[in-house]
């Protein structure tokens, strides 16, 4: 059996180009009103925007949005989960690789080449590893991008916009972060905001997640959503939705009949400090954190790393493209 390494070109990785489904931003709340005349007012200029908000808001339909008010509308939206890789993978899918530039490498595109001329999404920025953050500053300074092991750079007019859940100004100053790349990727903010501010927006939201069944929540249903708390947001208000119409197929939901996630950090917590207990994380979530480590430690070899815990690179895909908690 051959030993050469496998080249990690297939199957792709899931970041790629959308075509911007779906639609607007929902809601007439005063929340949503501000959001949306920001938008309105950044969409048009080229500078990089931060999008700080929890998880679940709408950080990703908010950078369609921009991208749609945008010059650059008719051009590539890029989005890139920064969590869903480890170490050179994220790289290699960032800006790119050549043969030998990392175990496995393949010659092929980064997505910032791919978003020549639109726009890149980076969500989860303060996933983004240390090395990777020299790179992409480097690439926001200079307009060119090299690939991984590459000795040639391409030029890139790509405009940023990152999202994140995260405290970026306490990783900067735990040393997490580097202060030069967030002071350029916040050179305009945006805070998108929580559901439980903006419960005017319910009924419409409700109706743009499910459709036309919403109409069978009884108005103590309603009530009871609107006394929600929604640490997991839109997000979960969809889950929530999804399973109440599955489980009573047939005439009115009362709020009896509604069953919301569990969410055993509060919204807006940045993990556990000092003296806290590590909060429980879903079953998945685990899964997906031991699958990157494993990653790491095979240098990025996913079908080694596949092999090593016994399952199919396929699997192993599957848990790196899982949201990082």
């Amino acid at each position: 059996m051959s030993t050469a390494a496998p080249r990690l070109c297939s199957p792709r990785a899931p970041a790629d180009v959308h075509d911007l489904p779906p639609g607007p931003l929902v809601g007439r709340s005063a929340p949503m009103l501000n959001l949306k005349r920001r938008i309105a007012r950044f969409g048009p200029a080229e500078a990089p925007v931060l999008l700080r908000g929890e998880t679940g808001a709408g950080k990703e339909l908010a950078a369609r949005a921009l991208h749609r008010a945008s010059p650059r509308a008719r051009r590539p939206f890029v989005a890139v989960n920064c969590g869903a890789f480890p170490g050179d993978l994220v790289e290699a899918e960032l800006f790119g690789s050549v043969p030998g530039g990392f175990t496995g490498a393949c010659r092929r595109d980064g997505l910032l080449v791919r978003a020549h001329r639109g726009t890149l999404f980076l969500d989860e920025l303060g996933e983004l590893p240390l090395s990777a953050q020299a790179v992409l500053l480097r690439v926001l300074e200079t307009g060119e991008v090299r690939p991984v092991g590459g000795d040639r750079p391409r030029t890139v007019d790509v405009r940023v916009i990152c999202a994140t859940h995260r405290d970026v100004p306490r990783m900067v100053a735990g040393g997490r972060f580097r202060a030069d790349l967030y002071h350029r990727l916040a050179t305009l903010g945006i805070d998108i905001p929580p559901l439980r501010a903006r419960l005017d927006d319910l009924r419409p939201l409700a109706r743009a997640l499910v459709g036309k069944p919403v109409e069978r929540l009884a108005e103590s249903a309603w009530r009871r959503l609107a006394e929600h708390r929604w640490p997991g947001n839109v997000r979960e208000l969809r889950n929530v939705l999804v399973r109440a119409l599955a489980e009573h197929p047939e005439g009115p939901i009362d709020g009896a009949a509604l069953r919301f996630d569990p969410h055993p950090v509060e919204p807006g917590h940045d993990g556990p400090q000092a003296g806290e207990v590590e909060p429980l994380l879903p079953l998945d979530t685990q899964l997906a954190r031991y699958v990157r480590a494993a990653v790491r430690r095979c240098e990025g070899n996913v079908r080694a790393a596949a092999r090593a815990l016994k399952v199919s690179p396929t699997t192993v895909y599957r848990y790196l493209t899982l949201d990082a908690a």
